[in-house]
């Protein structure tokens, strides 16, 4: 039996090939995932053991401020002394101990007038240390005036000046010369040790600009003595400094790398996910082969049976045939998937700006086991249906040709209602936040039934729709005949169709979510926003970052000309009564008239020093209301008491709590983030914006926009990221399309006999080939029409449960119209292959094949 299998296996190689580059494809990428993901984190492994590998024990201080886990994004304010450094020198075996100054923001304007860097690795400044063993001077000597840097090699190169030339630094301060002495590099001939960028100060200097702090240090590296682990003398210094954080290099590395894991992982999953996405599309295409192959081979395997074989013997040829054509395709997918890691990893790196040290890729043994776990798995669910199918079949009816005819689709219409109801309530559920799932997980059930549901109504409703759609190839007769063949094996039809369905659906959701949150865009700043500019900064790391403009400038702004009212914000993270949140620094007023605040309690059009307005959302978080006092802690100044004035309903634009820029002098920041200009006459737009521009000229790190410019930069980012959702599905595209292909081809081999008798009574080669692209167009625009439906109400769904105002419901008709017609691109395709080999058949042979 295990031989004539194999055999059988053979002689349909060409046949079971689509579906075996199904399986490949799938695998490619689920692999492809895992070697890039491992790669990546073994980059920054490598990384962080490189930069920590001479660090016995590093101290720093212990970081209690809001929002503290987040100030390696600004300015560190959690800062140690030189009574630390004493204590730390005391301590019995301590050998040596080195002072450190680290802040993410120093940014060189390079000779274009911009700022190098920013797209991913830090900007970063550092005090030079002499006997740093991970820095190496290539060039020149280390800075020993003020007004002298070091800078990379990277940098140089990126912002093209060298050695002895002066460039503009901007740090704490406005943008201040100095003059390059000094170009490094790291070990290993790196110019960077990943495409950061650093500024090397002297340390009085770097404390200065750095940290607005003199005196003060952000770590101190340790050295053992001789005879001292580096665990040993870790304990000795923690109990010397009990309110710092003291930890070995080694630690230090892990809980890097430990950060970085979970967006390693999270990528890792997204692209696993959208690979078994594919995965299931090609489960479609499995199932087609197999049930056609099974219905071709049906005497075959019924003279098995009339010579002893037993049920489960045909059985179990079937699926050792899928357990062999799943596992060889894994096994390929496999080792194709390793060359797609190495080109993902070196993607990622480059999408983020930078160069890992690691060569080669990394492939581990759990991502080989279970790609060729889930390959051969779904290979084999999906022929499991056939070979029962197969079993099932009397040998005797079977000899004499009496196949037994498919079963009518009662059963399957009422199954498919039925889950296609239940999938439709899930979806309800998770848009009225019923439930103790989380929504995202009664939508993503709630889908996945739909999409069941629907596959398993499509045969009822695949004739009709077909027939429709029919007649459009009406006026011919291939396309009549193409029309009726679509139509009379309703099952294969649907499959076919429900693959392609999968995939268009899940893009006319993403379609749908990202119109609607350009629609939202744009309704929020039409609705939320009455300023026709604003000033944005580029270098925009988080709260408390150290980019902007000063404050102050909010007055020269609302002076100019034409303009009725402007605000300069400042953000931060504060702690209020005990709980940290994000807060904005600005006019009232100002504030109020331009972001359009809706009063819920008090006066929201004026603030003081010493006073707070308040969002809805914070007053009921901390049961706050006007006329209660906020103690307000921040990273730099000693608590202050504010008293509430108002309440007023958050927006799009403005949804945190608001204070009076005199009392946000603890920010970690000094300078404003963003500013808005309301302009009184629209006439005076241009002049406004050329005197803004004027005003901000020697600030490379700010950008004056008007409205439609920052709606248009929105909805890029959203263009982006529907790219790149599009991107990822295209694999379930292409499964699919080689559905249409696979199913077309074996029905050619099928109805051979068929196609010889047409081409006998005279139809022409050409009108054979137009027949058979007719069904491959009707399949896929079938599968489409499906996939548009769900993906639409799976769109809505979504957009309902997240119920934001960024969010406006809108249908994208023009990106259907578009997928439709990609659809019967796609088609017409797929029918190449299928309608060439039918066209070539021999009329002769063709008649007499059986």
């Amino acid at each position: 039996m295990f031989r004539s299998m194999l055999r059988g296996l053979l002689t349909h190689k060409l046949r079971l090939a689509l579906s075996a580059l199904a399986v490949i494809l799938g695998t490619m990428f689920m692999s492809g995932a895992f070697v890039a993901g491992d790669t990546f984190a073994q980059g920054f492994t490598a990384l962080f053991s490189t930069v920590n590998r001479d660090i016995d024990v590093e101290v720093t201080a212990q970081d209690t401020t809001p929002g503290g886990q987040n100030a390696q994004l600004g300015t560190p304010t959690a800062l140690l002394d030189q009574q630390d450094v004493d204590t730390v020198q005391k301590v019995d075996g301590v050998a040596k101990v080195t002072p450190g100054v680290y802040s993410a923001g120093a940014r060189l304007i390079g000779t274009d007038g911009k700022v190098v860097g920013g797209n991913g690795p830090p900007q970063q400044g550092i005090a030079w240390q002499n006997d740093d063993p991970l820095i190496q001077l290539r060039q020149g000597r280390p800075p020993q005036a003020a007004n002298e840097i070091a800078i990379n090699q990277g940098l140089s190169t990126d912002s093209g000046f060298g050695l002895g030339q002066t460039a503009d630094v901007i740090t704490l301060e406005p943008p201040t010369p100095y003059t390059i002495v000094g170009i490094f590099g790291f070990p290993g001939d790196r110019p960077s040790l990943a495409g950061e960028t650093t500024v090397a100060f002297t340390l009085p200097q770097a404390q200065r600009v750095l940290l607005n702090a003199p005196g003060k240090f952000t770590s101190l590296d340790v050295t053992a003595a001789a005879g001292v682990s580096n665990d040993t003398l870790r304990d000795r210094i923690a109990a010397a400094l009990p309110d710092d954080v003291v930890r070995t290099g080694a630690q230090v590395a892990q809980e890097q790398q430990s950060a970085t894991s979970s967006f390693v992982n999270i990528l890792k999953t997204g692209l696993v996910v959208f690979a078994l996405i594919g995965m299931f599309t090609g489960a479609f295409l499995i199932f087609n082969t197999f049930s056609m192959l099974v219905a071709q081979r049906t005497r075959e395997l019924a003279l098995y049976r009339s010579f002893g074989a037993s049920r489960g013997q045909v059985n179990r040829s079937v699926l050792l045939e899928s357990v062999l054509l799943g596992l060889a395709a894994s096994i390929v997918g496999l080792g194709l998937g390793i060359l797609v890691g190495y080109i993902l990893n070196k993607a990622l790196q480059s999408f983020i700006d930078a160069s890992l040290p690691v060569s080669g890729v990394v492939v581990r043994a759990y991502a080989v086991l279970t790609t060729l776990a889930v390959g051969t798995a779904f290979t084999v669910v999906a022929a499991l249906i056939p070979a029962l199918r197969a079993s099932r079949v009397p040998p005797i009816a079977a000899m004499r040709d009496a196949v037994t005819p498919d079963k009518p689709l009662t059963r399957l219409t009422i199954a498919g209602a039925v889950i296609l109801a239940g999938g439709g309530l899930l979806l309800g559920l998770g848009v009225a936040h019923v439930g103790d799932l989380p929504t995202w997980l009664t939508l993503g059930i709630g889908a996945a039934l739909c999409f069941l549901g629907v596959a398993l109504l499509a045969p009822i409703i695949s004739r009709p729709l077909t027939t429709a759609a029919g007649k459009a190839f009406a006026w011919s007769v291939p396309g009549r005949l193409g029309a009726r063949n679509t139509g009379r094996n309703p099952r294969r039809t649907a499959v076919t169709a429900a693959a392609l369905m999968i995939g268009v659906a899940l893009a006319t959701g993403a379609g749908v979510f990202a119109q609607s949150a350009k629609a939202g865009i744009s309704n929020a700043f039409e609705r939320d926003v009455n300023a026709q500019l604003a000033v944005t900064t580029s270098f925009s790391q988080g709260p408390g970052a150290n980019a902007g403009f000063p404050p102050e400038l909010e007055q020269t702004m609302a002076a100019l000309p034409g303009v009725s009212a402007a605000v300069a914000l400042r953000t931060d993270t504060v702690n209020l009564n005990g709980s940290d949140r994000f807060v904005l620094a600005g006019d009232a007023q100002a504030a109020s008239t331009i972001f359009n605040l809706k009063q819920v309690a008090g006066n929201v059009r004026e603030l003081n020093p010493g006073e707070m307005l308040v969002d809805q959302d914070t007053a009921d978080a901390l049961h706050l209301g006007v006329g209660n006092q906020v103690t307000m802690r921040t990273a730099r100044a000693t608590p202050v008491t504010l008293d509430v004035v108002g309440i007023f309903k958050p927006n799009q634009a403005i949804s945190s709590s608001l204070i009076s820029s005199a009392d946000a002098g603890g920010f970690r920041s000094p300078f404003a983030q963003q500013g808005f200009v309301q302009v009184a006459n629209d006439s005076q737009v241009p002049q406004v914006r050329a005197e803004l521009d004027r005003l901000f000229a020697n600030n490379p790190e700010v950008t004056v926009n008007d409205q439609s410019q920052l709606i248009d930069q929105a909805n890029n980012f959203v263009d982006i990221l529907l790219g790149i959702v599009n991107t990822l599905l295209a694999l379930t595209i292409i499964v699919a399309v080689l559905g249409v292909v696979n199913t077309l081809l074996l029905s050619v081999f099928e109805r051979t006999r068929e196609l010889g008798l047409i081409r006998a009574v005279g139809m022409s080669r050409a009108q054979v080939g137009r027949m058979i692209t007719v069904e491959s167009v009707l399949i896929s625009v079938f599968g489409a029409l499906l996939g548009i439906v769900i993906g639409v109400g799976l769109g809505v769904a979504i957009v309902a449960a997240l119920g934001d105002e960024f969010l406006s419901l809108t249908v994208p008709w023009g990106y259907l119209l578009i997928t439709l017609a990609l659809a019967i691109v796609a088609g017409a395709i797929a029918a190449v292959l299928p309608a060439i080999r039918a066209a070539r058949l021999n009329v002769l042979q063709a008649i007499a094949y059986e």
